[in-house]
């Protein structure tokens, strides 16, 4: 069995699908490796058994994984689904787990399409029983076509949330209330990129269009939220939010929050890639050229995870990663690289024109981490905001030094639910941008393992 690829790839969504596709038409021996048990990732997920059913209510906009898979499938790249990478070396080895077995596997080049994540945010009562992220709820519709019993809440910002209210609908769920937390300052002054934007106008019929189902509907729909909580003993019960003016509270059997969505940088974190920030949509991503290439040779970012774009522009990046590493490794010409990067690129500016009026329409709210002191931020360890408050006032001023002190950060999840809520919080007391505060450290192994399971690692190919 094979012990060295061409190149690999983390992660099966539209990037990695795409970037893989690519790969194989050009003759590159590739791997890919994929949590999920089936290609498609968060975007396209389970779209290979998804019912007639299912892909109506989900739309156009799902269905069009179909033909990634499916193109995917018929190249020349192997797949391993379950598979749960855990580090990742400078030089393209990696090392994962599957079937609670791990192996190294060795490549050329490695592309990291790990795509991008809910933004996690704490607030008072997000841990009871009932409080889901959007992202959770589509997961589980897609995968199994599960939908939360109403009456359901919505709270948050942007177009996820409204899309997930808008299926909501559609399936039948009663909805109390939609807490719209976008600031009315936000809406001006996105204003000035809608000329831009207009290239798109597809796009944005399609925004104005979920509006209009939600009005239809009669859903309450609150604007200019300035917070919200989940309420209730064992379970939620109903959500107080407030306003500059006016506060009040909705009966719910479970609310829905989405606060946007920031790339996943464990890896390259883990990697210790430099990192740049994002002050519109306030998130930390990774340093790369135009084609994804980190200051490591070997490693690539590719997709959502080098910057937030949406799943057709991660496709294209994925297929224009690819076009780098193919001639790097011989696999094309320089002639052929560019007049494939002329067309890919030619896409991609008509895919973006329309996301800087979308992340400044949806940028975070200035409030997003004003959170009163008895709120849990670290539920890993019970960390509240008055643990690392206190830390500060003893003078800790980096999030590392309030790691140690408190925890914050060192549960199974590695400070992926709690790690941006604490730099958020070191930056208010500081009154300094939340860029200037370095990210928590990330150490392999990156997922959880066993002892016993790290101490057995074989070389992929290998027999037991």
């Amino acid at each position: 069995m094979k012990h060295r690829w061409d190149l690999v790839v983390i992660g099966a969504g539209p990037a990695g699908l795409s970037a893989a596709a690519t790969a194989g038409e050009y003759g590159l021996e590739v791997m890919v490796l994929d949590e999920q048990p089936s290609p498609g990732g968060q975007v396209y997920r389970n779209i290979e058994r998804a019912s007639p059913e299912r892909i109506e209510i989900l739309g156009k906009d799902y269905l069009q994984g179909r033909a990634l898979v499916d193109q995917f499938r018929k190249g020349t790249a192997e797949y391993s689904g379950n598979s749960i990478v855990w580090k990742i070396e400078p030089e393209g080895h990696l090392f994962f787990s599957k079937n609670d077995c791990s192996r190294e596997i060795r490549s050329r080049a490695v592309i990291v399409a790990t795509g991008a994540t809910e933004r996690p945010v704490p607030f008072q009562g997000w841990t009871l029983p009932g409080v889901m992220g959007a992202g959770a709820v589509d997961a589980n519709f897609k995968s199994s076509g599960t939908v939360p019993r109403g009456p359901a809440v919505l709270a948050g910002s942007g177009p996820l949330l409204l899309l997930t209210a808008v299926h909501l609908i559609h399936l039948g769920v009663h909805i109390n209330g939609v807490l719209d937390t976008t600031p009315t300052a936000s809406m001006l002054s996105a204003a000035r990129y809608l000329p831009r934007a207009l290239k798109r106008m597809d796009y944005l019929l399609k925004g104005l269009g979920m509006l209009a189902v939600l009005k239809k509907s009669g859903t309450t729909w609150i604007r200019s939220i300035q917070g919200y909580a989940a309420q209730g003993k064992d379970r939620l019960e109903r959500v107080a939010y407030r306003t500059k003016n006016s506060s009040g509270s909705f009966d719910a059997n479970v609310l829905i929050t989405h606060e946007g969505v920031v790339p996943r940088f464990d890896f390259t974190r883990q990697l210790r890639i430099p990192h740049k920030w994002n002050p519109v949509q306030r998130y930390w991503y990774p340093e790369t050229d135009p084609f994804g290439k980190t200051r490591e040779d070997a490693i690539y970012v590719s997709g959502d995870g080098a910057f937030v774009h949406g799943g057709v522009s991660a496709a294209l990046k994925g297929r224009l990663t690819v076009q780098d590493i193919a001639f790097r490794l011989g696999a094309i010409s320089r002639r052929q690289k560019i007049e494939a990067c002329r067309h890919i690129g030619k896409r991609l500016r008509m895919e973006h024109a329309v996301r800087p009026f979308m992340d400044e329409m949806y940028r975070p709210r200035p409030s997003l981490y004003a959170l009163e002191d008895d709120v849990l931020v670290c539920r890993c360890e019970g960390v509240k905001v008055k643990d690392i408050r206190n830390a500060l006032a003893e003078g800790c001023r980096d999030a590392n030094e309030i790691k140690v002190l408190t925890r914050c950060g060192m549960g199974p999840c590695q400070s992926r639910m709690c790690g941006m809520a604490l730099a958020e919080i070191v930056a208010r007391h500081l009154d300094t941008d939340p860029g200037q505060i370095a990210p928590l450290t990330i150490r392999p192994p990156v997922r959880n393992l066993s002892l016993s399971e790290l101490a057995e690692v074989r070389l992929f190919g290998q027999e037991a």
